[in-house]
């Protein structure tokens, strides 16, 4: 529980100076260049090993986020390897993504279908699951052929299952418990 409150603290503190500087996607794509670095098999090893010290880890960090990130988020990045909340950093990119998605209303759609819908096809689910939500919605697509037909759509913890296979699973039952 320590890592995800911990996560949640830092995100709100990127949250809020993201906010002051209107700087959200940088923040964004920053965050993910941090937990990229910090979730490679290597650099784990070497910020796990007590041999090297603290400075020559955060040296090597550093090197590897110099250019490439914000000067701010590249000292988010060195607080968290210096308090060694390193594995923090993919729940704090997680829970930064979700307040700014929140901060511009919009919600991410996870839609299954059985086969891969076509560009009108994922812009019908978009504008439908934005009329039920009344938010603008990331729609976010994969194929599960089990499903056989229709969809299953999550929006945040709402389920929506539209499926054959659920449909199936209803009607046999209904028959089952009707005989």
């Amino acid at each position: 529980m320590l890592r995800g409150t911990s996560a949640r603290r830092y995100a709100e503190s990127v949250f809020a100076i993201a906010k002051e500087q209107n700087s959200f996607d940088r923040w964004l794509e920053d965050l993910a260049t941090v937990r990229d670095v910090f979730t490679n098999p290597d650099m784990a090893r070497l910020l796990a090993d007590p041999k090297p010290s603290a400075s020559a880890k955060a040296a090597v960090v550093q090197t590897l986020l110099a250019g490439k990130v914000d000067r701010l988020a590249l000292n988010t990045a060195l607080l968290l390897m210096r308090r060694e909340h390193v594995q923090a950093a993919a729940d704090l990119e997680r829970d930064f993504q979700q307040m700014v998605n929140d901060y511009r209303g919009v919600a991410v759609a996870e839609v299954t279908t059985a086969v891969e819908l076509d560009t009108a096809q994922q812009q019908l689910v978009k504008e439908r699951l934005e009329a039920l939500t009344a938010k603008r919605i990331d729609l976010r697509t994969k194929v599960d052929k089990t499903i056989i037909g229709g969809f299953v759509a999550r929006v945040g913890d709402v389920l929506i299952d539209a499926s054959l296979t659920t449909r199936l699973q209803l009607l046999r039952q209904d028959l089952l418990t009707h005989t």
